[in-house]
């Protein structure tokens, strides 16, 4: 059923024990969540961090810190990306389970 769940989630989501009954409300809160962090990042992709100071040290560590907080924020667009892959997954469980696709389009939306 949740054959293409990334494999860092695969634990988690074996011991939700999705089913016919809370397919769609399970797939609403992973889609919230989705929708929150997406959001989170939208807000925040292009804060980066100034100059210190001054001195001949504050321009190292403005471009260290900024060139760290891009690797961060793509770390957290992949667990977000990944996250969404779970919900996916969840939509094609409920299809599976034969909800309708307008119910679904309505809880799954992106």
């Amino acid at each position: 059923m949740l054959r293409n769940v990334p494999a860092r989630f695969a634990e988690t989501a074996a011991g939700m024990a999705i089913d016919r009954e809370n397919v769609m409300k399970v797939g609403a809160v992973i889609t919230a969540e989705v929708g929150r962090l997406q959001e989170a990042l939208n807000d925040n992709s292009w804060k980066r961090m100034g100059r210190c100071g001054g001195d001949p040290v504050s321009e190292d560590a403005e471009a260290a810190f900024n060139e760290r907080a891009v690797l961060l924020f793509d770390v957290f667009q992949r667990e977000v990306d990944d996250l969404q892959g779970l919900a996916d997954s969840v939509a094609d469980a409920a299809r599976q389970y034969g909800v309708a696709e307008a119910d679904i389009s309505a809880v799954f939306r992106k």
